[in-house]
């Protein structure tokens, strides 16, 4: 500090410069007379005897020249009031003075430096030193998580440990430890404090790398004996990765629920956990008991969502909720429908939405060819609701009328509602057959006393287009324009060459919605008489020649209130997404809602009559019980088996759980592929975006399956991985060199009866499969009326009321041998397996496999986005009864109306080699022969001639028959 002080005295001691003095114009020279002040200490002299400076001396004044002056070591005073300027040559050596003065304070500077720098480190190392009290228990806290006998290192122990040191962290990596003057020692252990925030998730999973391996040898006398079996690696990985939220994908028939038993008995054992503070949940009361009397451990009782949810009220209310008899809702449903029927207004609305919209349109621009098209027919069942009456093996039957065309559909649909008589591509009353035209079938002769009237229905829009796929291979769209112009032209001519009345119909006054107002206007002109029918008349048509889709269309209303419901929307909530939806589906979907709308009315109103609530009000209610604090319980484990069923409202229930116990841990078992509860709300976005819902989450898989095996893993796989939003898998079979497969098996059932094919199935098993007796045989359906599709009365099966079919033979001892068969529909057969599945009407239709009712487009307004691939359940719940069979799987569908899911599976098949119709692209040919005046002939023929594909390939007689 000293040498600062003299630094800046120096300074100061320097003479101004002229320019820093006030001019007076005194010039100073060598005789300049200058004045002394007398004093020992004065270091300067003056040019003005007034000048402050000497006034101020305490001694006397002494006169003398600037040379004498400057020869006693005196300079010039500074002071402006010597009234005189400093001449520049004779100036002092001011930069000597002023370099000197800056290096002194220089020096002084740094010194001065030195000294703080020493200062701020020793106040540094006392404060750091003070922070070592808390760094010390951190660190330690830390390296219990990583000590080699510590179990899992899960990310919520990671970051709990870094919020609780983040305010210390944060201080300390910004003060620079490694200035102070702690010890190497003492540094160190700072350093590990920073590194366990800085690299704390790379130590964590280098920890957990090495734990896991160990862990699965110190505990190998577990896993080898889990309900006598022992796990494979994937499981035994699983389970001992405790991660705050584990998701385990799981395959079918993978071990699923010994996972979770191995998962129970693990945590218990390793990190002490009480019974009572692990909640096992599992998605049915079948599945609940069984896990509990799988899992066998005192305390430990496995619950469904709804039982938890019971005993979460009853522990807060004092007493079990009054619930709704979940078997009441759908007769409810049914019966309120009924009723509402009686309005004249609501019945309007429920049969124009059976009429034009229960089977969603598709722009004819849209489908490629002609297969494509027909396959739409057939999917969606575009059939008219008049009613065929036809005889099999002696006995009436009744079926609806096919047609060509969605156009023609609703076509015909207007004739019948309008109480005209038609008859569908009936001979026209002349014969113009010729060698270039075959007998004329006008889409529609329509009668009435006298009058008959033929109307052609022209697949054209206003400027003369057909759709794509009207042109065959090879042919381009002009060409395929030109020819059907040729046949409107053909018809028009013939027409008037007989005098009869021809009234056309185009595709654009469909879509211009002008169609039927012109029909009425030209067939009153040509004297046909529309007598409308009454929307009841009309109900009562519909309802007789559609049962299935009445029915399907009331289940369709029930899934519709049960997903609402689930996800706790409002009416309101859903019209508003409607908004969103593109043009063509939000009228469709807006009728849909006003249906719907007074039966959820009603049955929230029964609810609240019978003072009940049902499971999503359970649901729900239970959730605000949680979320509120009135119920708290602390769980260390929420294990929930077949996490892929859960729904939003279960989804809720468990996050309130998990906020409420944050350090709980959750493991989910489950299968994406088998999602198949969408109706019970299910929904696959909670899975498939897990962490997004749960947080920070570890996904494993347990891929090895010991039911089924190749090639039926691969071509399973393969079907249902054609949905992108499934979590891909590599399922491998646990048992080297066992085989399973599947077959498609064709067989007519135009009238929906598999009797006979059934039966054909059954015999070759019988001749082909040893110890078929001892074998287990399932039959399953879509639906559980397919079972109607097997004739009782007079068959070869006898059907009892538990559903089990029995099919009596007699084997090669000829003694009496009868197979006991059960039928279940797929849903029902999920968990189960036998050796040998038989699947039947894997048809096309909206009750076919898939069904495309189920699929209703309506529903997208409750699903997730991860849901929205077509047919997506569907094509799920085909999977699963592919996956029941252990050794042997049986399609059976009708060749001429196979579903889109056999057309696929055929596609990929080797086993196939059947005749595809070049115009359908997909379809089938068929051998026909006969004989005509004596000469036989034969052909190939498509499989879908009934809905208009005329291609044929005429074959010679010894060629082999195809099957298709």
């Amino acid at each position: 500090m000293r040498s600062i002080i003299l630094g800046v005295a120096l300074l100061l001691s320097t003479p101004v410069p002229p320019a820093l003095v006030q001019a007076t114009g005194t010039t100073l020279t060598k005789t300049t007379t200058v004045y002394l002040c007398d004093g020992n200490r004065s270091k300067v002299f003056h040019l003005n005897s007034d000048c402050t400076g000497l006034n101020n001396c305490s001694t006397s004044l002494t006169e003398t020249t600037a040379a004498a002056a400057r020869k006693l070591g005196r300079r010039a005073c500074r002071l402006a009031s010597c009234d005189s300027v400093h001449a520049t040559a004779e100036q002092p050596p001011l930069l000597g003075y002023a370099i000197g003065g800056m290096l002194v304070l220089l020096v002084g500077f740094l010194g001065y430096r030195r000294h703080a720098a020493a200062s701020t480190r020793n106040e540094l190392t006392t404060q750091l030193r003070m922070w070592l009290v808390e760094m010390e228990p951190a660190a330690q806290a830390f390296k219990v998580h990583t000590a080699p006998t510590a179990g899992y290192f899960s990310n919520y122990q990671l970051t709990t440990w870094q919020t609780r040191y983040y305010h210390l962290y944060t201080t300390i990596s910004q003060a620079g430890y490694q200035r102070s003057n702690l010890t190497a020692l003492e540094k160190a252990a700072v350093h590990d404090f920073l590194s366990y925030h800085q690299q704390g998730n790379d130590l964590r999973l280098a920890h957990n790398a090495a734990f896991i391996p160990q862990e699965m040898v110190k505990y190998d006398h577990l896993f080898s004996q889990v309900e006598g079996r022992s796990l494979d690696v994937q499981q035994r990985t699983a389970i001992v990765s405790d991660e705050d939220n584990s998701l385990v994908v799981a395959g079918a028939g993978s071990g699923k629920t010994t996972t979770i038993i191995g998962k129970v008995q693990y945590v218990m054992d390793r990190y002490g956990t009480s019974p009572d503070n692990i909640l096992l949940i599992s998605f049915t009361n079948k599945s609940a008991a069984t896990l509990s009397a799988r899992i066998s451990i005192e305390g430990l009782q496995p619950r469904t969502f709804h039982k938890f949810g019971k005993d979460i009220i009853g522990a807060v209310q004092g007493k079990q909720p009054s619930l709704y008899d979940e078997s009441q809702f759908g007769r409810f449903i049914l019966a309120a429908f009924q009723q509402l029927m009686l309005d004249p207004a609501y019945a309007e609305k429920v049969t124009t939405y059976f009429v034009h919209h229960l089977k969603p349109a598709k722009p004819a621009a849209e489908f490629q060819n002609q297969g494509e098209y027909i396959q739409f027919l057939k999917d969606n069942n575009f059939r008219s609701y008049k009613r065929l009456e036809g005889s099999r093996q002696g006995k009436k039957t009744y079926r609806q009328e096919i047609v060509k065309s969605v156009e023609e559909c609703r076509i015909a649909n207007f004739l019948l509602f309008h109480g005209v008589e038609y008859q569908y591509e009936y001979p026209y009353e002349y014969d113009t057959a010729s060698p270039d035209h075959a007998q004329w079938k006008p889409d529609f002769t329509i009668t009435q006393g006298d009058v008959r009237v033929y109307l052609e229905h022209f697949g054209v829009d206003r400027d003369g287009n057909v759709p794509a796929f009207f042109a065959k291979p090879g042919q381009s769209l002009e060409e395929a324009r030109a020819i059907y112009w040729r046949k409107i032209e053909w018809a028009r001519q013939t027409s008037r060459q007989y005098g009869t009345a021809l009234v056309e119909t185009f595709s654009y006054e469909m879509q211009e919605d002008s169609l039927f107002d012109n029909l009425t206007a030209n067939l009153t002109r040509h004297g046909i008489v529309l007598r409308p029918k009454t929307p009841a008349e009309i109900w009562a048509i519909i309802s007789q020649a559609a049962t299935y889709e009445v029915t399907s269309f009331q289940t369709l209303l029930q899934t519709f209130i049960t997903l609402m419901k689930s996800n706790n929307d409002s009416l309101e909530d859903v019209r508003r997404k409607n908004e969103g939806t593109p043009a063509r589906v939000q009228q469709r979907n807006l009728l849909f809602l006003d249906l719907v709308a007074p039966l959820y009315t009603r049955y929230q109103q029964e609810l609240a009559t019978r003072r009940e609530i049902d499971f999503s009000d359970l649901i729900s209610l239970a959730t605000s019980h949680v979320r509120s604090g009135a119920y708290q319980h602390r769980f260390d484990y929420i294990i929930i088996d077949e996490f892929q069923d859960l729904s939003q409202s279960r989804y809720q229930l468990i996050r309130a759980l998990k906020d409420q116990n944050p350090h709980c841990r959750l493991f989910c078992v489950g299968d994406d592929w088998q999602s198949i509860y969408r109706f019970a709300g299910s929904d696959l976005s909670l899975f498939k975006d897990f962490s997004r819902y749960f947080g920070f989450t570890l996904q494993s898989k347990i891929e090895r399956t010991y039911r089924f095996h190749e090639p039926l893993i691969t071509e399973s796989s393969q079907f249902i991985m054609r949905n992108p939003s499934q979590v891909s898998k590599a399922l491998k079979s646990g048992s080297a060199g066992k085989q399973t497969t599947y077959r498609i098996v064709y067989g007519q059932s135009e009238e929906q009866n598999d009797t006979a094919v059934l039966q054909q199935v059954l015999n070759e098993l019988i001749a082909t499969t040893p110890d078929i007796a001892r074998k287990e045989i399932l039959v399953l359906g879509r639906y559980s009326f397919d079972l109607r599709r097997l004739r009782n009365a007079g068959g070869p099966f006898h059907i009892d009321a538990d559903d089990t079919i029995h099919y009596a033979y007699h084997d090669g001892q000829g003694q009496p041998v009868t197979l006991r068969i059960p039928f279940l529909t797929v849903h029902k057969s999920k968990g189960l397996e036998a050796d040998i599945v038989l699947v039947l009407n894997c048809n096309a239709g909206r009750f076919g496999f898939p069904s495309e009712m189920s699929d209703d487009p309506v529903l997208s307004l409750l699903l997730s986005e991860a849901d929205q691939f077509e047919n997506s359940e569907e094509r799920r719940l085909f999977y699963v009864a592919l996956t029941r069979a252990k050794e042997h799987v049986v399609l059976i569908t009708d060749p001429a109306a196979k579903s889109k899911f056999i057309l696929e599976l055929e596609g990929k098949s080797t086993q196939l080699s059947s005749k595809k119709c070049p115009v359908c692209i997909t379809a089938g040919m068929v051998k026909r022969s006969g004989t005509t005046n004596g000469k036989q002939w034969a052909f190939y023929g498509c499989t879908n001639y009934t809905f208009g594909c005329d291609y044929r390939e005429w074959i010679r007689s010894h060629d082999p028959v195809q099957h298709a």
